[in-house]
């Protein structure tokens, strides 16, 4: 069994939107997790981290409509990695057993998913 650094359980605080402290799920974030879990979760956020660099990517190359003879979308390709941004922040909610506070990839919802605690 292993546990997340003190660091760790902010970041994973953080990126599933629990923006107030809560010693709840801090609690959780800190307790014991498989190997497996661990090696996922660490996984998962190094996926988002490259997410958020091809969104930002993206914006900057938004004003481009065709290269090479490509026809490029810009909006779909915006759509696809915040589609993908929304599955990994659920699979690590899950994961985490503390759901998702926030999804910044779905600015509009409050809260993807619902966990008890109890």
């Amino acid at each position: 069994m292993a546990q997340f650094t003190t660091v760790q359980a902010e970041e994973f605080e953080r990126v599933l939107g629990f923006f107030e402290f809560s010693s709840l799920i801090r609690t959780e974030l800190t307790s014991n997790y498989s190997g497996t879990i661990v090696d996922r979760t660490l996984a998962i956020l190094d996926e988002l981290v490259s997410i958020d660099n091809l969104l930002k990517e993206s914006l900057e190359t938004s004003f481009v409509k065709e290269s090479r003879g490509s026809k490029l979308s810009y909006g779909s390709h915006v759509a696809h990695l915040k589609s993908e941004g929304t599955r990994l922040l659920i699979e690590l909610g899950q994961l985490l057993r503390v759901g998702v506070n926030y999804n910044k990839y779905l600015p509009n919802s409050k809260r993807t998913s619902t966990v008890a605690y109890w």
